[in-house]
């Protein structure tokens, strides 16, 4: 009986362990089209109504301006994801190159934060 409960437990506890590894580990493929901001504006957007409308008359140069800070985001709707620092940098690329802040994003989710695979214009 004693090594019945013994091996139980060892049984539990490695299965508990692996439900917590695979949650830390869980991430999604997005594509996201939605307007390209920095994340100090973004958050401003997302008090409105419509966030992604509101955040298309956002201006190009004050997310270069304020996204070198601060970092980036993208609106889509009523969400708003923020990029990790690498993802930073090819936004800001992207927007030191295009006219346009309107963007479809392929990427990797992980709760509210997006890594960027590619960044292209969204006419």
């Amino acid at each position: 009986m004693r090594r019945f409960l013994i091996a139980a437990a060892v049984l539990s506890t490695t299965m508990a362990f692996s439900q917590v590894s695979r949650a830390a580990d869980s991430s999604e493929q997005e594509t996201v089209k939605g307007v390209l901001i920095d994340k100090t504006c973004g958050n401003k957007q997302m008090k409105k109504e419509d966030p992604q409308a509101s955040a298309a008359d956002h201006e190009k140069d004050c997310a270069l301006k304020c996204g070198k800070k601060a970092g980036y985001a993208v609106i889509s709707g009523k969400k708003l994801w923020v990029l990790d620092a690498d993802s930073n940098k090819k936004a800001q690329a992207f927007l030191e190159k295009h006219d346009s802040t309107k963007v479809t994003v392929k990427g990797t989710e992980k709760g509210d934060t997006l890594t960027i695979e590619s960044i292209e214009e969204t006419k």
